[in-house]
């Protein structure tokens, strides 16, 4: 594992720090977990855990809809679901990021697409009225995004050089909750100039998703800037591979909604435990 000292170094060379939003920037857990049940229940499912719930998180909302829905049917069927368990097979256990243990509960229940789109619209419906209730931003993330926005330069010894350093934000979560928690915390001010979040692209304004590269490289020339410049910070497989597709460097925090044993073996270059170890560094 890379040391501090070379995360700080790799800080102050970059002039453009693209975050994640869920699980990086805010926990959004306590808005998420209620806003799945209330659409399982509209539609006779088992409620899930919060825990569950963050199990499923990643990849956008559909992906979130499919593992919840998957994992309630299995709660409802006297099983479990969630993070893998050793010695379950998969029909006592569902392992929610395995894509084909999860389509096969779905097809087996009659779920299929149209009916996931039906319950996804029901869950967005609730989660945008509700998105702002309980999602708070994780310690230190705010502190450091003001950080980047004051940055005048001055450090060109470290490896700055440009004079500037920009904050964007590349999300799989739809534009309408993830503007409204920007908003909420004084992340965008409604003037374009004046706003900490310089930029940013959701799960339905990108041209494509993580871990797809499209929305990094939209990034990099709407804001007129090098991929070695730039560093993708989150928390998940999709942030790892998104940075490695686009060619920029990224650091990954361990203790967001992703699985460190997911995460590790993609050997992602710089790690930390939490977003607010950066902090630290500046």
């Amino acid at each position: 594992m890379n040391s501090m000292a070379e995360i700080k170094e790799l800080i102050a060379g970059k002039e453009l720090f693209i975050f994640d939003l869920d699980g990086t920037m805010f926990n959004s857990l306590g808005d998420l977990a209620p806003a799945v049940n209330y659409a399982l229940r509209q539609f006779g499912i088992q409620e899930i855990s919060k825990d569950n719930v963050r199990s499923c998180i990643g990849n956008g909302s559909r992906n979130l809809i499919r593992r919840s829905v998957a994992s309630g049917i299995m709660y409802g069927a006297g099983k479990t679901a969630g993070e893998p368990i050793e010695g379950k097979s998969r029909a006592e256990h569902l392992d929610v990021r395995d894509k084909e243990a999860v389509s096969a509960i779905l097809e087996s229940a009659g779920f299929d697409e149209a009916k996931i789109d039906e319950v996804l619209k029901t869950y967005s419906g609730y989660y945008w009225d509700h998105c702002t209730e309980e999602t708070e931003p994780y310690e230190g993330v705010l502190e450091f995004i003001d950080w980047i926005c004051e940055s005048d330069g001055r450090d060109e010894g470290a490896g700055n050089s440009s004079g500037r350093k920009i904050a964007a934000m590349l999300t799989n979560k739809p534009v309408l909750p993830a503007k409204k928690i920007l908003e909420k915390f004084g992340l965008l001010s409604g003037a374009a100039q004046n706003n900490k979040i310089s930029y940013y692209l959701c799960g339905d304004t990108t041209p494509e998703r993580k871990p797809g590269p499209g929305g990094i490289y939209a990034i990099l020339k709407e804001l007129n800037i090098s991929p070695e410049k730039a560093v993708m910070i989150g928390d998940d497989t999709p942030d790892v591979m998104a940075a490695k597709n686009a060619g920029i460097d990224s650091i990954i925090c361990l203790e967001g909604f992703g699985r460190p044993e997911n995460l590790l073996p993609l050997e992602p270059k710089y790690t930390i435990r939490h977003i607010k170890d950066l902090m630290r560094l500046i």
